[in-house]
């Protein structure tokens, strides 16, 4: 296993000793703090594989469409294996799968692979024509950059990096998902996926080991659909969420440091607690009260006509 004993970039690092953490203390990463603001540090620590001792990395034995065209687009992991074969229920087809696991590499069904090899496609012209060419080009940066430093407190944090331009400037990630692409759905899925989180860890990285720059990087995400038409969106974020990724990675910074200090990782609160009502939900009633359930309540609640008593009963006749 490769091992991170001072700051730095690691090119070469393979992606199973990068999640292994190699970093001389436990450290910190955008997924990390994504946890612990999101969930709470038991989480952090529970996927943690320097201080979650029981922790056991899940080894998949398939591998989508999606991870096959990350895996093609940026040059780098392990070997593709292309199994010509219609599913895995074949005897034939799963020994085939078996024994590329075996050897370390990626087995996928062709009709997958040609998806993968589509989006990758797609995704090189769309690029191309925003100007972004040489945008996960072997040749003008480096895949799976992994980069470790320490912050001003001495606390170790760490990144991999989809793909790092050469001059350092371009910061790349790639994306694929299963919902809408289009610009419209980017600011929600931005903020719902942290991707200003991840930007900001980036930045915090490449400005303490390259300071020069600092200031003059794009961070541009890369979000393709992996269904059909396989439209994509190339997204630059924009400094106001760069300012609230910054801001969600010093909380999750600070908590990390605490917990790490004090050997204590909570849960959710043990107390009862008293959640407020959503403000939605609560309006959403009211219309409904109002528009929904007026007319069916008021007939119910106007006064019953009962008829006159006849003359013979008031005379008990």
């Amino acid at each position: 296993m490769s091992r991170i004993t001072t700051p730095g970039f690691y090119p070469h690092m393979s992606a199973g000793d990068y999640h292994a953490d190699p970093c001389p203390e436990p450290s910190l990463t955008q997924s990390i703090a994504k946890l612990l603001l999101e969930r709470s540090p038991l989480h952090a620590w529970h996927v943690h594989p320097r201080l979650n001792p029981a922790f056991a990395p899940e080894e998949p034995t398939r591998f989508d469409v999606a991870h096959v065209a990350h895996t093609l687009l940026l040059g780098r992991g392990k070997d593709v294996a292309v199994i010509d074969a219609a599913d895995w229920r074949t005897k034939a087809a799963k020994e085939e799968r078996d024994d590329a696991l075996a050897r370390g590499r990626l087995p996928i069904l062709a009709e997958q692979y040609e998806r993968a090899r589509l989006l990758v496609d797609r995704a090189r012209d769309q690029l191309s024509a925003a100007g972004l060419g040489e945008a996960f080009s072997p040749d003008a940066g480096d895949g799976e950059m992994v980069i470790a430093w320490q912050d001003g407190d001495g606390l170790w944090r760490r990144a991999m990096i989809d793909w790092l331009s050469h001059d350092r400037r371009l910061v790349l990630d790639y994306k694929t998902t299963l919902a809408s692409a289009a610009p419209h759905a980017i600011p929600t899925k931005m903020a719902a996926d942290g991707w200003c989180i991840q930007a900001a860890q980036h930045e915090a990285g490449l400005d303490i080991l390259d300071p020069e720059i600092a200031g003059r990087r794009r961070h541009i995400f890369v979000c393709q659909e992996a269904t059909e038409p396989y439209a994509l969106s190339i997204v630059e974020i924009p400094e106001a969420a760069m300012t609230i990724g910054r801001r969600q990675l010093a909380m999750a910074r600070d908590i990390w440091s605490a917990c790490s200090r004090a050997g204590i990782w909570p849960g959710y609160p043990r107390g009862v607690i008293r959640p407020a009502y959503p403000e939605w939900a609560e309006s959403r009633w009211i219309d409904r009260e109002i528009d929904e359930f007026a007319d069916v309540v008021a007939p119910l609640r106007a006064p019953i006509a009962r008829p006159a008593p006849m003359l013979t009963d008031l005379a008990g006749g």
